[in-house]
């Protein structure tokens, strides 16, 4: 990427500094996401970014964790398009499943782990990808129903009620950029 003339440099580079800060200290409630609130037991619990994608200032991880944020879901967030993906109706047998699980019926675009493992806990579990080089693949997540780092943004503040000003929103997409 070029660097912008003049003033503007400086002013770009502030820009992915302030999003580095938000990435790395934005306080989140995570709640509901299968793969983190319910192996340690916690309903809720307050993370950062850095909390899924955990290597400091790159947004690689460092364990294999697969986890259900809800991309997979249908019906989707409004941030999310999934237009054109299938949709799958998983009925978890009484007994199979774990006891949470048994008898339930998830409507989902992709099954993730659960296609491996056979459980329907793991449905729509799936591992995060890395963060670095992210400007160059679009569309995101793993099923493309991210069109611009705006919508992941987006999808992010819908689930998990983000309270972002636009400025932060751009800060936070000037760093994903920089990866």
């Amino acid at each position: 990427m070029k660097d912008p003339p003049g003033g503007a440099k400086t002013a770009t580079r502030a820009s992915i500094a302030r999003g580095q800060v938000l990435f790395n200290t934005l306080p989140i409630t995570i709640t509901g996401v299968t793969g983190l609130n319910d192996l340690p037991g916690l309903s809720s619990f307050v993370g950062t970014c850095t909390t899924c994608h955990n290597t400091p200032n790159i947004g690689n991880h460092s364990v294999p964790l697969t986890i259900n944020l809800g991309i997979t879901d249908y019906p989707p967030l409004p941030a999310l398009d999934t237009a054109g993906l299938p949709v799958y109706t998983i009925q978890c047998a009484p007994g199979v499943a774990s006891p949470i699980n048994r008898g339930s019926t998830y409507q989902t675009t992709d099954a993730g782990r659960a296609l491996v493992d056979g459980t329907c806990a793991d449905v729509g579990k799936t591992n995060g990808p890395i963060l670095r080089g992210l400007a160059a693949r679009a569309p995101y997540f793993h099923n493309g129903s991210a069109a611009t780092l705006n919508d992941v943004l987006e999808f992010y503040k819908q689930r998990f009620n983000l309270n972002l000003t636009d400025v932060q929103k751009q800060d936070l997409i000037a760093f994903l950029r920089s990866l």
